[in-house]
């Protein structure tokens, strides 16, 4: 897949925290930034996914899920 150039802008003293920080992990600031904003991308996905599946699940009343009690009985701690 071919890579894309992008401009971001930041304060001077964000980019240096940020390029600091990704240093300290073996990054450059362009991998980190990238890392960090496919990292939320994933997150902000899963909680949408997760909210329209429990939307979808009301809107289905068959499906009464159960309470914290029996999925520790059933599943235990």
């Amino acid at each position: 897949m071919a890579m894309t150039a992008s401009a971001i802008r930041f304060e001077q003293d964000e980019k240096e925290w940020i390029n600091t920080f990704a240093q300290l992990n073996g990054n450059s600031f362009s991998a980190q930034v990238r890392q960090w904003t496919l990292e939320r991308l994933e997150d902000e996905m899963d909680a949408y996914d997760l909210k329209m599946a429990i939307a979808e699940s009301r809107r289905d009343k068959s499906d009464t899920g159960i309470t914290i009690d029996e999925f520790i009985q059933k599943y235990g701690e």
